[in-house]
């Protein structure tokens, strides 16, 4: 078929539109050129449409990529400044150090070794683009709006703009395009001359004939890494085998909508190997790796088994974070939710919890718990246990404490435990009762370097800053020490080994005071406004994590005083909490805060961090680190 005979629209958004079945595979499959400025290097692989890319091929197709390397902030300055001998090593190892990681990423090596082939047999030819501040703001949208332009044999050619999530590490079979504009040369003059410039555009940056704009020849040291890679794959089967892997996606997807999402390749992996294992299991992924999203991916599979899935929460907040994630996810199913806890008691009326969770409903139904109305007795009562019921716990650390662990007593067919850090911290009875009950870690976990690694969660730079004790603080510590020193000389048995000594009750105690010491420690105050008036900028989203109330109140009344927009957010705080967080989202500012922001709470994009309290407890760095 040729572009023509297709009625494209002239935009399409995912909302309500399959991008990929109506836009971009049959272009793929029906062109034998297509031009494509990508953006990053790291996004090329998600111009390929795997389901049509064969057939593009063996129509002879071409493609021609326009990209430009992640390079850091002090090179790109380098670059910028003026260096050429330097910007070239920059960019040429940007780019040997982004092809790398993609071949040994265990999700993306597939299809960086497809695009690998397809450059060594010249089905792709790309060359780079090193984008200069003074660049016009079309060269910088082109850039940004990731250009292409697909053209049949017959000189029919259609020309799109489209925003696209590359920090997605998937294999979206639309390259997760979120929204195109579509202008093809055929249906009217001005949509022709939009194609025309659109065309003329590209060569002109091919050709490198755009002012402000370096475009260069793709360097030859990346080129035969590529080449390596190439003569030890067939492409054919690794798109075959790419393509299994996106069908899997869709089979596992909990939401069927059109333009829906669709797991990433480690939640595919943790719910196939999930079910494996007898359906239960602890997923141990780390903060802002979708572990909501994976469960809900279970949870439709177990609503269409005609069980009753049970999802348990140890916050108000999260109650209503998980109500609205159901409600919009699962929208297409005749679906009832049953809501307990945070004044939710419609469950108590006599034998309605027993009638919502009997076995052989005609109709899908999910409850929705607060872990501490779960753990009631009249709760565990009234549940009719069995089989059928699916048992999920978000945070599950949480359920592990003596007054939740009543919950694991409830019996259940399948379950499933979320939480980036399943082992309770100086708790080894509570952590064994959580994998009594829910299983062992469903390998592999997802850690914060996976979630670094993939594009889930983004790089940070760590900066300590140094503070002294006051004069009374450093008189209470020297004195605490001293005594900890008496106290542990009189207890240890031999040099070799003290460690017991501090499972003590009086060296815990004391230990704790002095702790006490550092986290709030006065000059953190003044600290923190340093910190503030030497490096935030007016837009950004700032979070400083405080000890304690009391803390808090003094950080924040000192930034306010200095005429900064700051506001707390607590669980005691007056106001509401969700209106502060959308404020956060669309005015930026400084959010001060203490614990409850640590645990799975949906928050804006943070830019910066300011921790002036933490515990050694593991949970709150990767918790607060997740955050950002």
């Amino acid at each position: 078929m040729a572009l023509n005979d297709f009625d494209f629209r002239p935009d399409y958004n995912k909302a309500d539109h399959d991008i990929a079945a109506e836009f971009y595979l049959p272009c793929m499959e029906n062109s034998i050129i297509y031009d494509r400025v990508s953006g990053y290097f790291g996004s090329t692989i998600y111009i390929i449409a795997w389901p049509a890319l064969k057939k593009f091929v063996y129509n002879g197709g071409k493609m021609r990529i326009i990209c430009s390397p992640y390079i850091i902030e002090e090179d790109q300055i380098a670059l910028n400044e003026g260096y050429a001998a330097r910007g070239v090593k920059d960019v040429e190892a940007a780019l040997i150090d982004e092809i790398n990681n993609m071949l040994n990423d265990a999700y993306l090596s597939k299809p960086s070794r497809i695009l690998a082939c397809l450059v060594a047999m010249g089905v792709i030819d790309l060359k780079v683009a090193i984008i200069k501040p003074e660049a016009t703001p079309e060269v910088k949208r082109l850039f940004h709006d990731k250009v292409g332009i697909f053209k049949d044999s017959l000189g029919n050619a259609v020309g799109f703009r489209g925003s696209m999530n590359e920090t997605f590490k998937g294999l979206s079979a639309d390259g997760n395009i979120e929204s195109i504009d579509v202008f093809p040369n055929w249906i009217d003059s001005r949509d022709k001359q939009r194609v025309d410039n659109a065309i003329r555009y590209f060569n002109d940056l091919w050709n490198n004939n755009i002012l402000h704009i370096d475009v260069c020849e793709f360097p030859k040291t990346a080129k035969e890494i590529f080449e390596k890679h190439a003569s030890q794959a067939n492409w054919e089967e690794l798109v075959d085998e790419v393509t299994v892997q996106l069908d899997k996606a869709k089979m596992w997807s909990a939401d069927k909508k059109k333009g829906g999402r669709i797991p990433r390749p480690h939640q595919v992996s943790a719910l196939e190997a999930w079910e494996q294992r007898g359906r239960r299991g602890i997923l141990e992924h780390a903060t802002g790796s979708g572990k909501t999203f994976t469960a809900l991916c279970a949870i439709r599979n177990s609503l269409e088994k005609n069980e009753v899935p049970i999802i348990l929460v140890p916050s108000k907040e999260l109650l209503n974070q998980w109500f609205i994630e159901i409600r919009e996810t699962l929208s297409d199913l005749n679906l009832q939710i049953l809501i307990c806890g945070d004044g939710h008691n419609r469950w108590k009326k006599s034998g309605y919890l027993a009638s919502w969770t009997r076995k052989g409903l005609s109709r899908h139904r999910i409850i929705l718990s607060t872990m501490d109305t779960a753990s009631s007795d009249q709760f565990i009562g009234a549940i009719t246990s069995g089989e059928h019921l699916f048992i999920v716990a978000d945070e599950a650390h949480r359920i592990g404490s003596p007054y939740h662990r009543k919950i694991l007593s409830i019996k259940s067919g399948p379950r499933l435990a979320l939480s980036a850090t399943p082992r309770r911290y100086g708790d080894p009875e509570g952590t064994q009762a959580i994998f009594d009950y829910f299983g062992d870690i469903i390998p592999p976990p997802f850690t914060l370097k996976d979630a670094i690694d993939s594009g889930v969660l983004t790089k940070y730079m760590y900066y300590p800053h140094q503070i002294r004790l006051s004069e009374s603080e450093q008189k209470i510590w020297d004195e605490l020490s001293e005594k900890l020193s008496k106290l542990i000389a009189t207890k240890k048995r031999d040099d070799s080994d003290i460690s017991f000594v501090f499972e003590d009750g009086q060296i815990k105690n004391l230990l704790i005071q002095r702790a006490k010491i550092l986290k709030t420690a006065i000059e953190k105050v003044s600290l923190a406004l340093n910190v503030i008036q030497e490096h935030y900028l007016k837009g950004q989203r700032w979070i400083i994590y405080c000890d304690n109330q009391g803390q808090l109140k003094q950080v924040l009344n000192l930034l306010v005083e200095n005429g900064y927009d700051a506001y707390e957010y607590h669980s005691a705080m007056n106001g509401d909490r969700n209106e502060t967080l959308r404020y956060f989202e669309i005015n930026g500012g400084i959010l001060v805060s203490i614990k409850c922001l640590d645990e799975g709470v949906d928050i804006p994009a943070a830019t910066h961090a300011l921790i002036l309290a933490s515990s050694k407890n593991p949970r709150e760095f990767i918790q607060r680190r997740g955050r950002m």
